[in-house]
C-alpha cells in the first residue's frame, strides 16, 4: 500500500509533492506564499529561484574554475581525472588513493584506498547507474538536472594520522546585506555513533539538532586556521543570500568541497520548530533576490574540459 501510495505522489505536479512531503517530513503545513521558516524558504527556492549559478556550483567539475577565480586554485582538491565515462582499467591504473563520482548526482561517489581490495567492477556498475540517474527530478532541485552528467576522480584527502579530515559546513545566510554563519560539523560518520555539532561563528555550541539526529554537543577545540577558513567562506558564498560552503582541514590545510543550495532538500526537520523559523529569519528571502542575478553570459565562462 505504501509504495502505491508513492507512486501516486510521483504523478502528482512538482509543487503538489512538495506540498505534501513537506507535511509529512517537516510535520507544519508549507506556505509558498510567505515561506518564513529555513525550510519553507529552501521549497521556495527550489520552485521559483533560477540562478544560473545554481546549476554551475553545483556541476562537480565546473565548480573548480569557480572556485579558482574566488579564492584560488591552492584550495582544489587534486584532479586526477575527468570525462565523459571511465573504464575499469582507467580506475585501476590510477596510482593513489581517490574518490569517484559523477558531477550531478548525490551519493554515487566511491573511496578506492590502494591499499585494500577494490571492487572495480562493482565500482563501474556504480558509476554507471548514477550517470543514468536524474537527481534534480528525483528531488525537485531543477539546477540539478541541467548539469551535463561526466565523471570526476579526486585525490582522497587523510590527515597525518591516516585518517579522514573533518568535514566542516558554513552556513550562510545574508540579510541586510549581513552575512551569518552557523557551522555543523559530523563525528563518526558512517558508523552507528554518526552525530552533528552545530556551532556559531565562534564555535559556541548550540542547542539545537537537525533531523532528530544525535547530537552531543560537542566542544569543537581550536581549528587551525580557522579564521582564513572564515574568510574564504564569506567570499565564496557573496553572490548568495544563502548557500552552505563545505570545506576540508587537513592539519591546517584547506580545501572545498562543494557548494550547496538546498540542504537536505528543504524536508529535514529541526528538533524544535522554533528553530527551522529562527534560521529562516536569519535568511532575507525571498525578498531579495541574489547578487548574481544574473549574468547568463558568465554560464559560458566556465566550460566543462576533459582531462
Amino acid at each position: 500500500m505504501k509504495e502505491l501510495l508513492k507512486l501516486a505522489v510521483t504523478k502528482l505536479p512538482n509543487k503538489w509533492q512538495v506540498y505534501l512531503n513537506f507535511r509529512v517530513r517537516v510535520g507544519y503545513f508549507l506556505s509558498l506564499k510567505n515561506p518564513k521558516g529555513f525550510n519553507e524558504k529552501i521549497q521556495h527556492r527550489k520552485l521559483y529561484d533560477n540562478n544560473p549559478l545554481f546549476t554551475l556550483c553545483s556541476d562537480k567539475l565546473l565548480v573548480r574554475q569557480y572556485v579558482k577565480d574566488k579564492i584560488g586554485e591552492q584550495y582544489l582538491i587534486p584532479l586526477l581525472y575527468s570525462g565523459d565515462n571511465i573504464s575499469i582499467s582507467t580506475l585501476k591504473s590510477i596510482e593513489s588513493d581517490y574518490v569517484v563520482k559523477t558531477t550531478h548526482d548525490s551519493g554515487g561517489l566511491c573511496v578506492v584506498d590502494k591499499n585494500k581490495t577494490n571492487n572495480y567492477q562493482q565500482i563501474k556498475q556504480i558509476l554507471d547507474r548514477s550517470l543514468a540517474h536524474d537527481f534534480g527530478k528525483q528531488v525537485t532541485e531543477p539546477w540539478y538536472s541541467k548539469i551535463e552528467p561526466k565523471i570526476i576522480v579526486e585525490k582522497m584527502l587523510k590527515g597525518k594520522d591516516g585518517g579522514v579530515p573533518k568535514d566542516f559546513k558554513f552556513h550562510v545566510y545574508t540579510k541586510n546585506g549581513k552575512q551569518k554563519i552557523i557551522l555543523n560539523v559530523d563525528y563518526d560518520r558512517f558508523t552507528d555513533e554518526h552525530s552533528r555539532t552545530y556551532y556559531d561563528e565562534e564555535l559556541n555550541i548550540l542547542p539545537f539538532t537537525w533531523s532528530c539526529e544525535k547530537n552531543y554537543f560537542k566542544e569543537l577545540k581550536e581549528v587551525a586556521n580557522y579564521q582564513q577558513m572564515l574568510s574564504l567562506v564569506k567570499k565564496l558564498a557573496e553572490d548568495f543570500d544563502y548557500v552552505r560552503v563545505d570545506l576540508y582541514n587537513v592539519d591546517g590545510q584547506i580545501y572545498f568541497g562543494e557548494l550547496t543550495f538546498a540542504p537536505g532538500s528543504g524536508f529535514e526537520p529541526y528538533c524544535d520548530k522554533k528553530y527551522d523559523f529562527m534560521l529562516g529569519d536569519y535568511w532575507d528571502y525571498p525578498k531579495s533576490k541574489s547578487k548574481a542575478t544574473h549574468k547568463q553570459q558568465k554560464q559560458t565562462k566556465y566550460q566543462s574540459t576533459t582531462m
